[in-house]
């Protein structure tokens, strides 16, 4: 009898286990009930120049940055979308020679460049689960304006290029429909500032995304 009733116990504590409520996990990014979610993000990006654009032009990291996503699953767990970043450089350099026009000036120089890129992206999620680690690509066009100041001489110069810019990153799933999202970027601009052919760098994103 005491035997049955130990078993009666047990069974119970197990289906009183399995039944009872639990607190709602989050659903992750293109889950098996929504292949075709819709993502929107925003965030911080912070970008640390490389190659010729940190040797010869500004090799500050541009720490004022920003950008938005927009993604939109189309199979299984691949999302197509478009971006748009904006990024920021300046630097003093305290003495550096330079020649502008028929002119050679030494001293202090200040340099300032923006750049504000479009892609249209490519992304794939790895898994389901509450992380989410992905891969993706993105195409697009980028448009440049830099400064160079040297006391009362500045220069001004503006031009535009193709971008192309694989990434890499963690999308962690921590609400319903809500998720915070880092990423690596490497960004390989198909243009010409002064005295720099194809500028290019790395940058970091963090920031919200929302999905439905």
């Amino acid at each position: 009898m005491i035997r049955t009733f130990a078993r009666a116990a047990t069974f119970l504590a197990l289906a009183a286990t399995l039944l009872a409520p639990r607190p709602a996990l989050a659903d992750a990014y293109l889950d098996a009930w929504h292949p075709y979610q819709t993502y929107w993000a925003v965030g911080w990006s912070a970008a640390i120049p490389t190659t010729s654009l940190r040797s010869n032009f500004i090799s500050n990291p541009g720490l004022l940055g920003g950008g938005f996503d927009i993604r939109i699953g189309v199979v299984g767990r691949l999302a197509v979308g478009g971006s748009a970043t904006w990024n920021w450089f300046d630097q003093t350099i305290s003495s550096l020679t330079i020649q502008q026009g028929q002119l050679t000036f030494t001293g202090p120089v200040y340099r300032r460049l923006g750049a504000f890129t479009a892609l249209a992206t490519v992304h794939y999620y790895f898994t389901q689960s509450a992380v989410q680690p992905f891969v993706g690509v993105g195409l697009g066009g980028v448009w440049f304006s830099t400064l160079q100041q040297t006391v009362n001489r500045p220069q001004n110069t503006s031009t535009s290029g193709l971008v192309v810019a694989p990434e890499v990153g963690f999308l962690f799933n921590v609400a319903q429909r809500l998720g915070l999202y880092l990423s690596g970027r490497y960004q390989f601009n198909m243009t010409t500032i002064p005295g720099v052919k194809n500028p290019q760098w790395a940058s970091v994103q963090a920031g919200l995304a929302y999905y439905f």
